[in-house]
């Protein structure tokens, strides 16, 4: 495996070829740059997906999302929905699947510069430079500051990360995927390539973050498997 293609399992996925022309924020998300205008479309179609969820269990009878302060519409069941609130939440998943492809793809965009940098100066690494992108992914998913807003004038979710992966399971399957790739990257991006050095500071306070949150954190990724488990045996 050459050096700059440590991450590949990064690279852009083919999902956005498989969402609707129709959605007109596809584009716009595809060409963003802004990290944190991302993470906030993210928290912000989350919320909207988990209302849109807790609402519809709600109406059938069933068991909740595990949120919490998510409004319940008991005066209409599933198959009253009207086909408007479904396209609705169709767009809404499209959306924050984008969103996620492509802080995922800015992450490996990024990775995939330094990596060849690093190669093309025969092994010499820039003390002075750090990885913009990843410090700026790992605190928009992971602080806890009411001040911080984005240019949408909406707060960046608060622990954004550890609500997506308790709720994993409401999410579309290559949202899923991305929140793990993301997750996975910014835990090891410090330990492997030729710039490892350079990421080492975001994958050392992310495994920090985690140890501080490990029993949420790691028991929702046992729980995940243990559903798994019984589903198999069932």
């Amino acid at each position: 495996m050459e050096n700059n293609q440590a991450f590949g399992w990064l690279m852009k996925s083919a999902v956005s070829a498989l969402l609707p022309t129709a959605n007109t924020n596809i584009n716009a998300i595809e060409g963003c740059n802004d990290i944190s205008v991302l993470v906030d479309g993210v928290a912000h179609d989350f919320e909207t997906l988990l209302s849109a969820v807790s609402s519809s269990a709600a109406a059938a009878g069933g068991g909740g999302v595990n949120t919490a302060n998510v409004p319940n519409d008991k005066s209409a069941s599933s198959s009253d929905v009207p086909s408007t609130e479904t396209n609705n939440n169709n767009s809404t998943k499209d959306n924050l699947t984008a969103r996620l492809d492509r802080i995922k793809t800015l992450l490996y965009e990024e990775r995939s510069a330094s990596s060849a940098a690093v190669t093309n100066n025969n092994g010499s690494i820039s003390l002075n430079w750090t990885p913009g992108v990843a410090t700026e992914v790992f605190k928009c998913f992971t602080t806890n500051n009411n001040d911080a807003t984005t240019t949408t004038s909406t707060p960046i979710q608060q622990d954004l990360l550890p609500k997506l992966l308790q709720n994993l399971p409401s999410l579309p399957f290559e949202a899923r995927k991305s929140i793990s790739a993301i997750f996975n990257y910014l835990l090891v991006c410090g330990l492997d390539g030729v710039d490892a050095i350079q990421f080492a500071s975001v994958s050392t306070a992310f495994a920090a973050y985690v140890l501080q949150r490990a029993a949420l954190i790691i028991g929702t990724f046992v729980h995940c498997h243990d559903c798994k488990s019984q589903g198999k045996s069932e």
